[in-house]
């Protein structure tokens, strides 16, 4: 099996090499990545702009055309761009990644706030990103997991983390807290992950791991 390299990004944006394919998950507004024109494609969960920058997505596939991007329908009123709309069920490929599609309720933030179509993406049945949202998948080596949200509590996180066990689990989603914020949710996570048997991989921003 060929060596994947996972690198954390800002926010909810996690990049993904395997040989000479590289894809990026969820560029947001918080913090484009450098590199955003220089991969070959970009997956989009949610056009929420913590998970999409469409300007500079826009920008970058300007820039290199042969940049692919994939996402739910509504990105089509989002962002100017070239893209492929993909749904529950479906599945590609890109480069050396295979991807199947999830489609999984975004997290409730209020009564009155709608929310967007949010997919997930399952990369070489191996790496599950889920969007905003804790689905029911079991057998996933690694997951990277929305840790920091109006819409989410900490014991979603150990709910998640009970059910689906996955071998080992990022943190990511956390671009709203601060350092005090951050240390607290490294503990929790620690402690979640001793009591459940699991593997957490505290990435920061620039860390990466390869699995």
């Amino acid at each position: 099996m060929d060596t994947m390299k996972i690198t954390r990004r800002f926010h909810s944006c996690v990049e993904l090499a395997k040989n000479e394919t590289t894809l990026l998950i969820d560029p947001g507004s918080f913090e484009v990545p450098a590199n955003l024109a220089e991969v070959d494609a970009v997956l989009v969960t949610h056009i929420h702009p913590d998970h999409v920058d469409a300007e500079a997505l826009a920008t970058a596939q300007k820039r290199s055309p042969g940049l692919k991007v994939y996402g739910p329908a509504e990105l089509r009123e989002h962002a100017d761009v070239d893209y492929t709309a993909v749904t529950d069920g479906d599945a590609f490929t890109v480069g050396d990644f295979d991807v199947s599609v999830h489609r999984w309720p975004h997290g409730a933030i209020t009564e009155s706030t709608p929310l967007p179509d949010n997919l997930g993406y399952l990369v070489d049945g191996r790496v599950l990103h889920t969007g905003d949202s804790f689905p029911d998948l079991e057998g996933v080596e690694v997951a990277l997991v929305p840790v920091s949200a109006p819409w989410l509590k900490m014991l979603d996180v150990e709910a998640f983390l009970k059910t689906t066990k996955p071998t080992s689990f990022i943190g990511v989603h956390d671009g709203i807290d601060n350092d005090f914020g951050l240390a607290l949710r490294k503990n929790l996570l620690t402690k979640l992950a001793e009591e459940n048997g699991l593997n957490y991989l505290p990435l920061r921003p620039g860390d990466a791991t390869e699995i």
